[in-house]
């Protein structure tokens, strides 16, 4: 009986993120035509992808805890670094960060019918590891928005967990913090494996814990942007996120 419930739970939210996906985009799209500017399109286009993250947490029946949401800045923009552990953490990090901001995430989510088409819109970037010369300009654009005072959420793992363990931290977020010189806010997740971890279509219903750490400043990483320096910056940013998530 559980699994046939369980089973059911999955159509359905799998389902909604059809319906969802393909309303929220159709009603921004018809939306933005009375707006310009592409500054503007774009802010339309986040606040209804966080409408989209709200009314999927919720269809997904994960309960979650966060805390921690008095640490985040209210003066400066700064750069979220989450652990991953499923396409859950988008939808809940959607849903309860605060404010404006922009997701660096995975290139096949761009190749997503509808999906892929809104978070173009929404200014969201891949970061193709795969590419050197293609990551090495996608950096440099990360940086020119950062210090435009754009706000960013990038996973220094740079892929989905296999087991629930954090992995180790990519050198394009350590060179990104180091060039930019913003402050970073560390944030762990805990829980969405359980819930849909990669490669599973069936949702469980899990306790997510999230936790929001202080913000950091990284001054002793910054100037020259070695691999040394950005490996270690790196492992730093890791044990702290380590720590939180306990």
């Amino acid at each position: 009986m559980r699994q046939a419930l369980e089973l059911l739970h999955s159509a359905v939210f799998w389902a909604l993120v059809l319906v969802y996906s393909v309303v929220i985009h159709t009603v921004t799209n018809i939306a933005a035509l009375f707006i310009r500017g592409d500054e503007k399109k774009e802010a339309l286009y986040r606040a209804s992808g966080k409408l989209w993250g709200r009314l999927l947490v919720d269809a997904a029946l994960v309960k979650v805890n966060i805390s921690g949401l008095d640490n985040i800045p209210t003066d400066t923009n700064v750069i979220y670094t989450p652990n991953h552990q499923s396409y859950m953490d988008i939808f809940i990090l959607l849903k309860y960060l605060p404010g404006s901001y922009k997701f660096v995430i995975m290139r096949k989510l761009f190749e997503v019918p509808v999906v892929g088409r809104h978070i173009t819109q929404a200014g969201f970037i891949s970061l193709d590891r795969k590419d050197r010369k293609s990551s090495v300009n996608t950096i440099h654009s990360i940086i020119d928005e950062l210090a435009r005072g754009e706000s960013f959420v990038i996973f220094p793992e740079g892929r989905l967990t296999s087991d629930g363990s954090i992995g180790q931290f990519g050198r394009g977020t350590s060179i990104i913090i180091q060039r930019s010189r913003k402050t970073v806010v560390p944030i762990a997740i805990d829980g969405t494996f359980d819930a849909l971890p990669k490669g599973r279509w069936r949702i469980k219903r899990s306790l997510v814990n999230v936790k929001i750490g202080k913000p950091v400043l990284f001054e002793d990483h910054a100037g020259d942007v070695d691999k040394d320096s950005s490996y270690a910056l790196g492992d730093r940013l890791r044990g702290i996120v380590a720590e939180l998530k306990g």
